[in-house]
């Protein structure tokens, strides 16, 4: 068989076999299979690390992506899913991260009902806990629970990730709207107090991503700017800032 063939069979096939198994762990049927031999369209793989994080998460946004950006760190499988460059949702298989969890962590529930939700999740998905719940704390713990995944994603010492293409599907899982970058900075504020000894602070009330004023365009600073040196390292004096926020 040629080279240029054998990459192609790499590429094409046997990668996304050996990968099907972990895709479909994390997915399931949130994404439709688009791949050849109804496979699932893995478009991107690769080493991940905190460092990162936040390059990724501003990956989707900026493809305007339709997927899920998957990230795996030995057994656990975090799942971000993105349409149109929108964070609609996301999925963890952390015991920490289940809807119950995060609901007592923030004060809406008590010990026995988040370890009820909890049961209730493990063995008939998100949706079995929604149901159970009324319509605005459903809204909060899915909304907290995104923030918590894509944080979490800060403290990754070292795993792998996916992106996986297809315009997702949660059922009956409301679809959330949450900017990228938003969660970038939280994820980022967060490795800074972690970094730095700081105890960790409850994430922050967020308005709803309908009243959020649209996106401005990116800009590219006129040459003269760029050229100019600064005596202030940019990175030093946004975390300065991220720590001197309220």
């Amino acid at each position: 068989m040629p080279f240029s063939d054998q990459i192609s069979y790499l590429l094409k096939r046997a990668i996304p076999d050996a990968l099907e198994p972990v895709v479909r762990r994390a997915v399931g049927t949130a994404l439709p299979r688009l791949g050849e031999g109804d496979r699932y369209r893995i478009a991107y793989t690769g080493a991940f690390s905190s460092r990162v994080a936040a390059d990724l998460l501003a990956f989707g946004r900026n493809q305007r992506l339709d997927g899920a950006l998957i990230l795996i760190d030995e057994d656990v499988l975090r799942a971000v899913y993105y349409r149109g460059g929108t964070v609609i949702g996301a999925e963890s298989n952390v015991l920490f991260e289940r809807l119950g969890r995060v609901l007592e962590r923030a004060g809406q529930v008590d010990e026995a009902t988040a370890a009820d939700l909890v049961r209730l999740e493990e063995t008939g998905g998100v949706g079995a806990a929604m149901a159970v719940l009324p319509t605005e704390t459903v809204r909060f713990a899915l909304e907290r629970r995104v923030w918590e995944i894509a944080a979490a994603l800060f403290l990754i010492h070292r795993g792998h990730f996916l992106i996986v293409e297809g315009m997702p599907n949660l059922g009956d899982v409301e679809a959330l709207e949450l900017n990228a970058m938003d969660l970038a900075l939280e994820g980022l504020r967060r490795y800074d107090e972690w970094r730095n000894g700081e105890s960790g602070a409850p994430l922050p009330d967020r308005p709803s991503p309908t009243r959020r004023p649209p996106e401005a365009p990116l800009v590219t600073a006129p040459a003269a700017g760029r050229s100019k040196k600064s005596d202030v390292d940019p990175v030093e004096e946004f975390l300065r800032q991220l720590r001197a926020a309220p």
